[in-house]
């Protein structure tokens, strides 16, 4: 059996980018946490890219900004800047609290060379 954490499920959303563009991801998470964490991959040792309990923080190319809407919704926007090839794969937000399971929300980027091409963008941005 896979492991749960690898799995993409049919509303993991997919961006196509070109090399050297930013992007920007809404991460849709249900109830709040007070970590923020930012990974590629699982959360794993070595795949987090951003750890933090602040509500905006910035490691790098990478920056996360958190808003509580209501007690059922929140949403972290993740951006990261000057994508390179290796920056394509999956990516998860996570919000981690004591009293409830944890909240995450997976999404894709596909990094590509030279002139964007709509044909092989699979999913609208957000």
């Amino acid at each position: 059996m896979p492991d749960r954490d690898s799995l993409v499920d049919a509303e993991t959303n997919i961006y196509t980018k070109r090399e050297g563009e930013d992007i920007t991801v809404r991460c849709n998470l249900t109830f709040s946490g007070s970590r923020k964490l930012l990974c590629k991959e699982t959360c794993e040792k070595g795949n987090i890219l951003i750890n933090t309990t602040s509500n905006e923080d910035q490691r790098g190319r990478y920056s996360i900004k958190y808003e509580y809407r209501y007690i059922q919704s929140s949403i972290l926007d993740v951006t990261i800047t000057k994508l390179t090839k290796s920056d394509s794969g999956l990516y998860r937000c996570e919000l981690q609290k004591d009293w409830s399971p944890d909240s995450e929300d997976n999404f894709i980027i596909i990094v590509t060379k030279g002139e964007f091409d709509p044909q092989n963008h699979e999913n609208i941005s957000q």
